[in-house]
């Protein structure tokens, strides 16, 4: 069974600009080591192939540092390297299909972006975090619409399963998100910018 205990604290997405084939893996290596315990794979422009290895190398990484590994959107690459879960967004795979092929091993979530019916029904069923944001104007996805933090408030009075804030959240502005005291706290540019990953999550964990 995946440890569903390790979804928390700041959750570190890969980007096709930000974390480049040639450098993915070190600086995911670099991410891990510094004790985050969840990442996700998000790559929208990767070929199938290109997919599959980094995937597998990364799944490897996180089984290392006994963290988790989730892939964005590509349920076939999920299945195919056993990855230990899923992300899918409103114009991806089904989480029924999702569910279907991956078993009820693998951790799926799912984003909500600012609506709480959609989290409460697939809450109900079965999925194993949910998403919402963005809740600031985002550098790797600028055309997501901002949702209040307010959303958080009325998540944590009606939910139960763990809740991940994702949008241009950064050391400035994480502690206005973690006055929500949720679990995950989704972030992209913030770690990578100048290279210095190490100080950056350091900065981010002072937020929390």
């Amino acid at each position: 069974m995946k440890n569903r205990a390790l979804l928390k604290g700041i959750y570190v997405l890969t980007d096709a600009h930000l974390t480049p084939k040639a450098t993915v893996l070190a600086q995911m290596e670099r991410v891990l080591s510094s004790g985050v315990s969840v990442i996700q794979y998000r790559d929208k422009y990767a070929t199938h192939e290109d997919a599959m290895l980094t995937c597998k190398a990364l799944q490897a990484l996180c089984d290392k540092h006994n963290a988790l590994f989730i892939i964005d959107d590509r349920l076939d690459v999920a299945r195919d390297i056993n990855a230990d879960g899923l992300h899918i967004g409103e114009e991806d795979v089904s989480y029924e299909e999702a569910r279907l092929v991956l078993g009820h091993n693998a951790i799926i979530g799912v984003s909500c972006y600012g609506n709480i019916e959609r989290a409460l029904k697939y809450e109900a069923l079965g999925a194993d975090y949910v998403a919402f944001g963005s809740f600031f104007p985002s550098p790797t996805k600028p055309h997501s619409k901002v949702v209040p933090l307010e959303v958080l408030q009325k998540a944590r009075e009606c939910l139960h399963v763990p809740i991940c804030a994702i949008g241009g959240i950064g050391r400035e502005s994480i502690a206005l998100v973690s006055a929500y005291d949720i679990a995950m706290y989704s972030v992209i540019s913030a770690v990578f910018e100048d290279n210095a990953i190490e100080e950056n999550l350091a900065m981010l964990q002072k937020g929390l």
